[in-house]
């Protein structure tokens, strides 16, 4: 598999997974009512929503690529353990 490839391998599915994280947690939260220094920030609630957006995206893509770096390798034998 060549690195194009590979890292859409990753993108890809860690894209779905924030698209879905950012529906889960966001129709159970309003971004304006918890404090989490917005205030700070002077962030909106789609700055929040943009911003939490990007944390869940880079967080699944962290999972897909630790999964796919120790995947064993494709096209060879699979790896047996006899114990």
């Amino acid at each position: 598999m060549n690195a194009q490839r590979r890292v859409m391998a990753v993108l890809w599915p860690s894209f779905l997974v924030a698209c879905g994280m950012e529906v889960l947690v966001f129709a159970m939260v309003d971004p304006l009512s918890v404090y989490c220094g917005a205030d700070v920030l002077h962030m909106s609630r789609q700055g929040i929503y943009t911003a939490s957006f990007f944390v869940f995206w880079l967080m699944a893509a962290a999972s897909s690529a630790c999964t796919a770096l120790l995947a064993p390798p494709t096209g060879g034998a699979p790896l047996r353990h006899d114990l």
